[in-house]
Formats: C-alpha cells, structure tokens, sequence
C-alpha cells in the first residue's frame, strides 16, 4: 500500500503541497498530469530521495518518516535507465538480488536476458528501461514506483512489456505507482488515478471516474473531453423527467432533473449540481451521429451541419456545427464532436457540409 496524507516535499522553488491518496496493496496507481506537475517529485519522495517537509507516508502500512530510501523496500524506474555503466548488463540486472535464479527468470519474461551480452553503453533507449525494469523488479519490492517507463519502446514491445509488468505485480502482491502521458495506458493499467497540477492532487479515483467526471472544466479538458460547455444549470420539476427512465430512485436520492443553459444550446440531464454557473461535458464517444433525428432515449438532439472530419486509424472524430434555437430565431452555431469509427464514418458517407443529427442521452452530460 502507498498512503500519503497531505504530504509537502520541496525541490528548490517548486514545492509538493497537501498530497493525499492511496494506492491499495497490490494495486496498480497512475500518476498523469502536465509537463513540471512534480509527478517526479512524488516518485522521489515516495522513494526517500526527497525528503519529506510535513504530512505523512506510509508504505506497506509502515511511517516512512525518517526511513532511508534502502529500508523503504521500494524499486524505482527513471525515463532514461539511468543503469551502472561500470556493470555489464547481466550485473546490472542482478544487483541487490537476493536470489540470482529469480533476477535472471524476471529478465527472461521482459526480454532483457537477451541483452546479457551486451554493453551497457551500446543499449538503446529501450533496451535500457528493459534492464532497469528486471533491476528494480529483481529484489523483490513491496513497492514499484515507475516514471514513464515504457516511453523509449517500440508499440509492440511496449504493449507486451506493459502487460508482463502487470502480471509480475500481480502475481508477487506489489503495489505500483507509475508516471505516464498516455491516457489510454492509464486506463489499461490503472486501478487508481491521481492528476496532480502544479504540486496539487486535483483529483483522484477510478480512471473511468476521472475520465467521466472530472471535477472542474480544466480537468476535463486536460484529459481530452472535446464538449465541455459554460451555462446555468437550472432546476426541472421534481417530478420523474420523461427523458430518463428510472430516475425516481436517483430524484429520490437527493438529484435533480436539470435543464442546462448554454449559448446556443439547451442540454437535459439529471444530477447533484447546484443551480447557476457551471460547466457541461459530453465525452466525445457519447455523442451519436444520424442522417435524420432517432426516435430513442436520448433526449438531447440538436440537427447541425459538419463542419470538420478528422481520421486517425479505426477511429474518426466528426465536429457538427449545431443550434437548439427555436424556428425563426437565430442561435449561435455549437460545436459537438462525436467520435465513431472510421468505418461508421464511412458508412455514413459524411462530408463537410453534411446535414446531420447529433444526439446523447441525458446521463451522457457530466456537470461540474
């Protein structure tokens, strides 16, 4: 387990401050946020090569204060290796192993055996992070703290590596905590999620959670929410709104039928926000797109024109250009993006200028 409770740790002008979260024992927890967010600050700390100014850390249920990094039982992954350029790579890997057989079978499982015969200065950037990887792996830690370890590898290798990584950790009970920019990695190997900014936990949870609620706009456009909406939010009838099925429970429970109020567009949903100012995020997957309006659930339905395609792989993301304005009365135009597959896409044989519907339903719409 990784516990920290408003944990402050300072680095020249940059400061940590009131850091708190848990990883639980043999979970896997991701660190994401922007570039000097001190997500390497955090690792560092956890691992006792920054000390800690105040708060509290408690690694396998024991208080780190005062513990120095070798007691801490924690293996530490840098970007770049950062290996022992006077051992051979075979030293390297084996260096703090109480057991040689187990260093060289963990080697063996992420590829790193194979490089036994090589320099440690003629590595690539992978092969590096290969061989740290086995070397902090090999003395059996209670914790595993990762920064971007899989950067440097190839998509292939770096898919098989992640998913051997996992599995180790699994199988030997370490509670990992891993530094990464790569959202869809966070979401694969995450049990728990924590955005930190400027030295701050801005929120932490399921990686599902933050993805689907961020806390604050910042938040959701950090992560790639593309529809994220200023308005009102502004109270229905507490009486079961027709566009929700089942919501007595949710009504009953202390949520409301909402009615948000945007420039140009009217959005339904049902939720705890407070009434006046906030914000509207619709997750671009949430968003689907038809020739002509859908008689289903989703209340939400605005007809616009598109405006953008833009295809990356399987997967192709549409801007319409909407108005929920009422007939004869000119609305500012919205964008919503939608993201489908490209052969949805195609299938649709959308182009710019297509005359579409776009629609969500009304669980789609995250306040914040």
């Amino acid at each position: 387990m990784i516990e920290a409770k408003a944990l402050s740790a300072r680095v020249g002008e940059f400061e940590l401050r009131d850091v708190s979260f848990v990883v639980p024992t043999g979970k896997y927890g991701v660190v994401i946020g922007p570039a000097g967010s001190g997500k390497t600050t955090l690792l560092e700390t956890i691992a006792g090569i920054i000390p800690l100014r105040g708060g509290a850390l408690a690694l396998s249920g024991q208080d780190m204060t005062g513990v120095t990094p070798e007691k801490r039982n924690a293996g530490i992954v840098y970007q770049h290796g950062y290996l022992f350029p006077h051992l051979t790579v075979q030293e390297n890997v084996r260096y703090g192993a109480t057991d040689v057989a187990y260093a060289d079978a963990l080697a063996a499982r992420l590829g790193a055996s194979e490089l036994y015969a090589r320099e440690v200065r003629g590595l690539s950037g992978g092969e590096r992070q290969l061989v740290a990887i086995a070397r902090a792996l090999a003395p059996r830690p209670k914790v595993l703290l990762l920064d971007e370890p899989f950067s440097a590898l190839d998509p292939r290798r770096r898919m098989l590596v992640r998913r051997t990584v996992r599995e180790i950790a699994r199988e030997q009970g370490i509670t990992v905590l891993q530094v990464t920019h790569d959202f869809t990695e966070a979401g694969l190997l995450g049990d728990v999620a924590i955005l930190i900014d400027q030295g701050r936990v801005l929120q932490h949870g399921p990686p599902e959670q933050l993805f689907r609620e961020p806390a604050s706009p910042y938040i959701a456009e950090f992560l790639g929410a593309e529809n994220v909406y200023a308005g009102e939010v502004r109270y229905l009838s507490d009486a079961a709104p027709d566009f929700l099925e089942g919501a007595e429970a949710m009504l009953a429970g202390g949520h409301h039928a909402i009615e948000f109020v945007s420039a140009g567009l009217t959005l339904y949903t049902i939720g705890d926000a407070p009434q006046g100012p906030g914000h509207a995020v619709i997750r671009a997957e949430e968003v689907l797109i038809a020739p002509a309006p859908q008689e289903s659930s989703a209340r939400n339905q605005f007809q616009g024109v598109v405006s953008e395609i833009s295809t990356t792989g399987a997967l192709t993301r549409v801007t319409v250009d909407v108005s929920s304005g009422a007939a004869g009365v000119i609305a500012p135009r919205v964008p919503i993006v939608a993201a489908l597959t490209t052969r949805s896409a195609q299938e649709l044989e959308l182009r710019e200028g297509s005359e579409v519907w776009a629609s969500f339903k009304a669980m789609a719409v995250h306040l914040c």
